[in-house]
């Protein structure tokens, strides 16, 4: 069993180790948590969120301007 997590984001897949926390990926992956909002199966997600085996998060970029 590989006991990872999937993150997409814009079409760019990254595994990660499942078991640490969403904001805890992101720093790994150096993705700023406050640049995405993250989605599990519809569902929004914080950054306290534990990552599971075998499962996948779809990060979806948060646009802001003035």
């Amino acid at each position: 069993m590989k006991n990872t997590t999937t993150l997409i984001l814009r079409n760019q897949k990254y595994e990660v180790k499942a078991g640490m926390t969403l904001l805890s990926a992101l720093k790994k992956l150096e993705i700023l948590p406050e640049s995405v909002i993250c989605v599990r199966e519809g569902e929004l997600l914080t950054e306290d969120n534990m990552l599971k085996d075998g499962e996948t998060i779809k990060l979806v970029s948060v646009i802001s301007g003035g």
